[in-house]
């Protein structure tokens, strides 16, 4: 709770933010304030995240894991959703004036950005924040363990996103001439595969929400992996006996398994119900002694949203000047800057429940996150672009992405799967996922221009 006190000691910066980019408005050296208002305006969305984060947990605590987890995923990424819509926005109004080289160059690095934002945000969850949280929290509770299974079901959701964004880079190069981009004809492919996919992204996230918030099938999944259980157990008592007695044995030492199963199975559904509708009355009774709790909540959350997309303007109204007068490149704004200040609030979370030895929900902050970005706000942005374009090619952000981030983003995966398949770390592979994050810092603040 300290880290979150201390982080909403920040959001004095959110009215310094207005006030510097009021004067830089009006002022007659406009552009030296550029640089301090992109500074107030990164400062001030962290804050924003972290109460984003609390008013979706208060909420989560009055209407349950299911409601509360369902708003939890819609607006964990709000930051990303408003920068990226931001600069959907910022290259649009700057297409209306004509697409002149200066324009293109403007809509280019704007697209640039949230390319690199969304692909940084994966890499950041995965890197910086889960190995901070890893590293300080290990060298405090020593070797700590968490689900095998549940960490593996991301690391299958990451890969069907690094399928689903490698696909249509390997598809446009596989063309003659799809490698030059910018003309009409490529262009208008990657149109016509990036919506597709963008579609089939968004169903899988879909489905990622039904099964783990909503836990469709369930009861159904543990039975039938309970079915295969006995199938195994079945052959082996049958193996090197003639089939006639495997059967007699099947009926003799089997049937009052499967008696015992279905009494088993029967009483943890049982007890799953009855500890579900003892949380149901405990959260009516916490809504009936706090009646106003879930009203305000969400009037705060949905205050601290627009707060957040203000912010989110304010930061794109400047970031192609201060791309311009700085060494920053749109490479390493997109990929390393706003990632590192949007997913702060999550970083603290992470961290919290790392520090009390609950690498679960550690694991649930960092690789969830990295799912919502790549499976639910990547392909949004991208339709959103599609609508907006208005029927100009150009300014829809397709799902071509620079083949330096594709593989980062490609190897990001395969370290998280090493790391997390055994069901427990140490502060060792923290500290190497917080090197292999470094290594990437370097790359993307040294390389020249794009």
């Amino acid at each position: 709770m300290k880290i979150r006190t201390w982080l909403n000691a920040l959001l004095i910066l959110v009215p310094a933010t207005g006030v510097a980019w009021y004067f830089a408005q009006r002022s007659a050296n406009a552009g030296q304030l550029t640089v301090l208002v992109f500074a107030l305006a990164l400062g001030a969305l962290v804050p924003l995240a972290s109460l984003i984060g609390t008013f979706t947990d208060r909420l989560e605590t009055y209407l349950g894991d299911r409601a509360g987890g369902l708003i939890g995923a819609t607006f964990a990424n709000v930051p990303e959703l408003a920068i990226g819509i931001s600069l959907l926005i910022d290259a649009h109004v700057h297409a209306q004036t004509g697409l002149t080289a200066q324009t293109m160059k403007i809509v280019t690095s704007d697209l640039d950005v949230i390319r690199g934002l969304l692909l940084g945000s994966v890499i950041n969850n995965v890197l910086f924040v889960l190995g901070s949280s890893i590293f300080i929290a290990a060298l405090r509770n020593g070797r700590m363990n968490f689900s095998a299974e549940s960490a593996a079901g991301y690391s299958s959701m990451l890969a069907l996103a690094v399928v689903g964004l490698v696909l249509p880079v390997l598809a446009i190069s596989l063309i003659p001439g799809g490698q030059q981009s910018g003309n009409a004809s490529t262009t208008e492919l990657e149109l016509r595969i990036s919506v597709p996919f963008g579609i089939i992204l968004i169903l899988s996230y879909a489905a990622y929400i039904a099964a783990t918030i909503f836990k469709v099938g369930a009861h159904k999944q543990k039975k039938v992996v309970e079915e295969e259980e006995r199938a195994e157990a079945r052959e082996e008592s049958s193996g090197g006996v003639s089939s006639e007695r495997a059967m007699m044995a099947e009926g003799m030492l089997l049937t009052p398994d499967e008696g015992t199963y279905e009494t088993e199975l029967q009483k943890t559904i049982e007890a799953d119900e009855q500890e579900e509708q003892i949380e149901r009355k405990e959260r009516a009774e916490l809504r009936r002694k706090n009646p106003y709790a879930v009203p305000l909540s969400l009037i705060g959350l949905a205050i601290v949203t627009v707060v957040t997309v203000v912010m989110a303007v304010i930061l794109v109204s400047v970031t192609d000047t201060v791309i311009a007068q700085t060494p920053l490149t749109s490479l390493s704004v997109g990929l390393i800057i706003f990632p590192i200040v949007c997913n702060l609030g999550e970083q603290a979370s992470s961290i919290l429940n790392a520090w009390h030895d609950n690498m679960e929900g550690a694991m649930s902050v960092a690789a969830g996150s990295s799912v919502q970005v790549a499976l639910f706000v990547t392909p949004v942005l991208v339709l959103l672009s599609y609508i907006l374009a208005t029927g100009n090619p150009y300014l829809v952000l397709t799902l071509i992405f620079r083949p330096l981030e594709l593989i980062v983003v490609g190897l990001v995966a395969f370290v998280y799967t090493l790391v997390s398949q055994d069901g427990e770390t140490t502060w060792l592979e923290g500290l190497q996922l917080l090197a292999f994050y470094a290594m990437i810092v370097a790359v993307a603040l040294l390389l020249p221009g794009r």
